[in-house]
């Protein structure tokens, strides 16, 4: 497991249950609200640094997700997805890697297809059982409780990369962590 997590130059995540905790909030205009981890903001910093390409897959769209990623600046942002495996092989393509080079994290039935094409598949640890059973590598955190940072971290430690080094050779450049 850890030479293939050096080889990795994409993660591709899930959204809902998997960077929050799934939990989606309507005010009284039908707007969706939900909160985020810094913790997992940093792990993308650190990705970002590490020089890998970080984006999202969800089968959903809502504003709040929208504005949380464009603050981060993450690599792309693909919504309202059906098969996600689909879309996970066009992003490949585009930024001509491999799919033995990337990784997906995800927590639920929906996340299943892209599972079988990714060369790593993750899971949280609030994800369901059948994903939690196909995942190669399943997080001690749950989805927005700094799932993504320890993902982040685990796939550093296997590139030889001290995350503190990482962060203070560069820490003038932080592009939205928090």
């Amino acid at each position: 497991m850890i030479e293939k997590l050096a080889d990795i130059k994409l993660v591709a995540m899930d959204v809902d249950g998997t960077f929050t905790n799934g939990i989606l909030y309507y005010d009284n205009n039908g707007n969706v609200t939900k909160g985020f981890s810094a913790q997992d903001g940093m792990g993308l910093e650190l990705l970002r640094r590490a020089g890998i390409i970080r984006g999202f897959i969800s089968g959903r769209h809502d504003n709040a997700t929208e504005a949380r990623l464009k603050y981060i600046g993450v690599d792309f942002y693909r919504h309202s997805i059906g098969d996600k495996a689909i879309t996970l092989r066009e992003v490949l393509e585009e930024h001509n890697i491999t799919p033995a080079e990337s990784l997906y994290i995800g927590d639920d039935l929906n996340d299943l297809t892209v599972f079988e094409l990714a060369g790593i598949s993750a899971a949280v640890a609030n994800a369901c059982e059948e994903i939690k059973s196909r995942a190669d590598f399943v997080t001690r955190a749950s989805g927005g409780s700094g799932a993504i940072r320890e993902l982040a971290d685990t796939i550093l430690r296997a590139k030889n990369v001290d995350p503190v080094e990482l962060w203070l050779s560069d820490k003038d450049k932080a592009v939205g962590m928090q």
